[in-house]
């Protein structure tokens, strides 16, 4: 296919069309302006529902009936909404409870020695006191919501109320049946006695929102307490809160430990208690989802076996391990779930479900690392264990600070034999994150070096600072690498069934979807262990106030303001924008096209127009999210008409080129098309330029716009179907009829030379040295002209030398005037005489 090309415009003409564009810009511009200043006048003069409301005085004499009728309706429907006995004891006793809870934790010691606990205990009691904040909270959105809903409906009582008086006094006036105006004062009468119940249960519930609210400032005001004592005992970090170890020869202090241990047990056991009453519903929910995945699980490790034994699949002897612990995958995730599902969650709950989870975890990992790394986990976790025990059994005793003073010494000699263990050492390093682990561990030989030092010298607060959050560093390292192990089988699992196998998107680019969803996995683990490794240490939230305020402090330009924030919200979702742009063009033409069988180049265009769809509306979000007014976008798109008419023309056009491209469809992937000296195949079309795959193996990008402007031949538009042809000679005084056979003979044998159209052999004339033929076919694959061609040519000289048909080669005769003499009896053999 041909299309005409564009002539080169004169200077004068160029200058001219780029100023129609931009007044044509500038036009759009005002017309957008125009716009939006007719809708605000629009909405300055469009009369208000209040206004429309007031307007309206009484109700006419003939609608009264059915007006009446409506309203008892209505007032039956709200009569439902009113507050019973029931529902009234039942808000008296959530409130009452809540009370009553302040006024107990009120009591608690710990509220009024806040400045001797330690960071253990501030916790336990934040615990707590946010639990109840919580509950606070929850209560007081609940009666704000029933107040709210009360006072708007005695309002709108109150404005039918007036209605209905005012047509009372215009039936009075005018005489109105006798029966109109029963039903009027009826009509007042139900509205009075709902605008009375719906008071009271308004005056009620704002009875109790004050007291909740009042609950709410006191339980703010502790809270602020602990957050201030937590200061205050993180500054007291590296005070001596107790003699050097040397000095401490009180044996009297040990008889205490059983009855601070039985007060410990005590207090967690009424902790346990109010977590399950106040989180029912959501251990309930907790334990539907357990089923759930255990189903999951289950099924879809039973699925894969046969993938296992009969397949390659990456890592599949990691996941053949895991599938072989099902059980302990399913704990893993269920506990996990625990930090997300409950807000608060009481230290003693923390305990319980850290130990829970060290199970699972060493049960998948002693099927995974080896001998060497997997005695690291065993110590991790034996440490794990003694800093729960030195926890349950604390006390400000000797026994308690010798208790954690062997607890460090064992963790600081499972760390020496790793770093001082060649072999050891060696094979850390030679690991993909070999020698992020070997400083970690390095970092945590120096900080329990520091908390034994702490512990000798009478800093036990801060030994037991650091050595908590240590080891329970190294424990989340654990548990975050079992989960990546366990939801990169789960991954790979759900990659291999039969269900999603059948999917072609899958089949095509399973591996890279695979890697991608195992990067963002393992990126999200090393995040959130960051995190929680920061927490820890307390450090976290310093560091998330430094961050929020480098990434929302602002700088103004001119009239705009740009912060760090919102310029990498602005790139992320354009590369978000762009990723789903490519992931539409896999779906629709790998998913899509293949069930709905659409005409070649269909899903090209549909593709195309989707993407550009989805690119235009993540640039206007991404512009949003940077800050930018959406009302001044009349500007910006008057500007980017004028840059459209001066400088971004030759942009403009290949992007409207593409859209042309996209609905005209002159080309479409995987044709075979010759532009300009380039001569290949389509293999791109994007949506400002395409690429060409030429013959040669280079790939060449064309600018959509010299598609459409210029001559284009596309050898394979409407089919792929070619002709081809074969040029022979053959010597004078062969038989021309015989030749003609043997060519008809040569092409009905090919297997991909066509019948229809039917090969044809001509003789073309009578040549310098031979008589020459042309033979022409038609083959259906024009990608494959140049290699059929050649067999053909292979098969027509055997034919031809079958026959004892000559193929001559040029000759000429030389006709010589004069020679030389000596020449000539050089050429004789001759003498001369």
């Amino acid at each position: 296919m041909k299309s005409i090309e564009r002539k080169n415009l004169d200077p004068e003409i160029s200058c001219k069309y780029l100023t129609y564009t931009s007044y044509i810009a500038w036009l759009i511009f005002l017309i957008f302006q125009i716009l939006l200043l007719q809708n605000n006048v629009l909405a300055q003069s469009t009369p208000s529902a209040d206004t429309a409301r007031q307007e309206i005085t009484s109700i006419p004499i003939p609608e009264i009936t059915r007006q009446a009728t409506e309203a008892n309706s209505l007032i039956l429907e709200k009569q439902k909404n009113l507050l019973t006995e029931s529902n009234k004891s039942a808000i008296v006793s959530r409130t009452d409870a809540l009370i009553f809870r302040i006024s107990l934790l009120r009591e608690d010691p710990g509220v009024h020695k806040m400045e001797s606990l330690n960071f253990r205990n501030l916790s336990n009691l934040e615990s707590e006191w946010s639990l109840l904040n919580s509950l606070l909270l929850n209560e007081q959105g609940d009666l704000t919501g029933r107040v709210e809903k009360l006072e708007n409906e005695i309002t709108m009582l109150g404005e039918m109320h007036a209605i209905w008086q005012n047509t009372l006094l215009a039936a009075e006036k005018i005489k109105a049946p006798d029966m109109v105006v029963q039903q009027i004062r009826t009509t007042i009468e139900k509205l009075e006695q709902l605008q009375s119940f719906s008071q009271s249960d308004s005056e009620f519930l704002q009875e109790r929102l004050v007291q909740v609210s009042r609950g709410l400032i006191f339980v703010n005001e502790i809270l602020g307490k602990i957050n201030l004592a937590q200061e205050v005992t993180t500054k007291k970090l590296f005070e001596l809160n107790q003699p050097p170890i040397w000095k401490v020869f009180k044996a009297k202090e040990e008889a205490v430990i059983f009855k601070e241990r039985r007060s410990f047990i005590d207090d967690t056991l009424t902790r346990l208690k109010d977590f399950v009453h106040n989180y029912s519903f959501r251990i309930l929910l907790h334990f539907m989802l357990f089923l759930i995945i255990l189903v999951f699980i289950l099924f879809s490790f039973k699925n894969l076996k046969h993938f296992i034994a009969g397949e390659e699949i990456p890592q599949a002897a990691a996941i053949n391990k895991i599938i072989r612990r099902p059980v302990s995958s399913i704990i893993l995730i269920s506990f996990l779930l625990t930090y997300i599902l409950y807000e608060n969650i009481p230290e003693s709950a923390k305990l319980i479900n850290m130990v829970v989870l060290l199970v699972p975890v060493l049960i998948i990992l002693n099927e995974i690392l080896t001998r060497k790394i997997r005695r690291f986990a065993y110590f991790t976790v034996v440490s794990v264990v003694l800093i729960q025990v030195h926890s349950l059994l604390f006390t400000d005793t000797l026994f308690s600070r010798i208790f954690l003073m062997f607890i460090i010494l064992f963790g600081l000699l499972c760390l020496a034999w790793i770093l001082q263990n060649k072999s050891v050492r060696e094979y850390i390093l030679s690991l993909r994150l070999g020698k992020i682990m070997y400083g970690l561990a390095t970092l945590s030989f120096i900080l329990l070096s520091i908390a034994i030092l702490a512990a000798i010298a009478g800093a036990v607060h801060l030994a037991e600072f650091i050595t908590y959050a240590t080891i329970n560093s190294a424990a989340l390292i654990l548990i975050f690498y079992a989960l990546s192990l366990t939801l990169n089988s789960i991954i790979i699992i759900s990659m291999n069934s039969k269900s999603l196998q059948k999917l072609n998107v899958i089949r095509q680019y399973g591996d890279n979807i695979y890697k991608r969803i195992v990067g963002i996995v393992n990126v999200v683990s090393s995040i959130l262990w960051l995190i929680l490794t920061l927490s820890l240490f307390t450090i976290w939230d310093d560091i998330y106030k430094w961050g929020q305020g480098l990434f929302t402090k602002s700088i103004s330009i001119g009239t705009v303001s740009l912060s760090l924030g919102n310029i990498l919200v602005f790139i992320l979702i354009i590369w978000l924008t762009l990723w789903i742009s490519k992931l539409i063009r896999i779906i629709v033409e790998g998913e899509v096209a293949p069930k709905f069988k659409f005409k070649r180049g269909v899903p090209g265009a549909i593709s195309l127009i989707l993407r550009i769809t989805i690119i235009m509306i993540g640039f206007l979000f991404a512009i949003a999210a940077a800050g930018v007014d959406m009302s001044k976008m009349a500007i910006l798109l008057g500007a980017l008409g004028v840059g459209i008419g001066f400088g971004l023309q030759n942009i403009f056009n290949n992007l409207v080129s593409g859209i042309i491209l996209a609905f005209e469809r002159p080309i479409q992937v995987g044709d075979i098309i010759e532009v300009g000296e380039f001569w290949g195949t389509v293999k791109e079309i994007g949506i400002r330029s395409s690429t060409i795959f030429t013959f040669e193996g280079s790939e060449v990008i064309v600018p959509n716009g010299n598609l459409i402007s210029k001559e284009l031949i596309n050898w394979t538009l409407t089919d792929r179907q070619r002709r081809a042809e074969v040029l022979v000679g053959v010597a004078y005084g062969t038989n021309p009829d015989k030749v003609l056979d043997i060519l008809r003979n040569v092409t009905s044998g090919h297997p991909q030379v066509l019948k229809e159209p039917a090969p044809l052999a001509l003789f073309t004339g009578f040549g310098s040295s031979s008589l020459d033929f042309r033979l022409l076919f038609w083959i259906n694959k024009a990608d494959e002209r140049l290699r059929i061609q050649s067999e053909v040519n292979v098969v027509v000289n055997k034919a031809l030398q079958s026959a004892g048909i000559t193929i001559p080669f040029p000759q000429h005769d030389l006709h010589l005037k004069s020679v030389d003499s000596g020449l000539m009896k050089d050429l004789t053999g001759k003498k001369g005489k």
